[in-house]
């Protein structure tokens, strides 16, 4: 049997098991490859940007238009916060069999 070259392979984070380098879902624990965020982390930063925003012009006085507007910018920076946090490729753990 001829054995792949080292470049080719790599360990799960999870189960430490040999797969191949271009995997997306492991074999053997069913850990998943993703790239950038996921649904969750997205409406997170999301719904913390549109309420960041307008709490802080209405605390200083500022009005409503300034708070609509705000919401609007700070929704907008947290949906790019979330996809620049989470830009690069990672491992999350396989669903719980219970």
């Amino acid at each position: 049997m001829i054995e792949p070259t080292a470049g080719t392979v790599e360990q799960c984070p999870f189960c430490r098991r040999t797969i191949r380098g271009t995997a997306e879902i492991c074999p053997h624990c069913g850990a998943e490859r993703r790239f950038g965020p996921t649904l969750r982390e997205s409406v997170l930063t999301f719904a913390a940007g549109v309420t960041a925003g307008p709490v802080f012009m209405l605390l200083i006085g500022a009005g409503t238009q300034l708070a609509v507007l705000a919401g609007a910018i700070g929704g907008l920076i947290g949906f790019f916060i979330a996809h620049s946090r989470h830009a690069g490729d990672r491992w999350m753990k396989p669903p719980d069999k219970s």
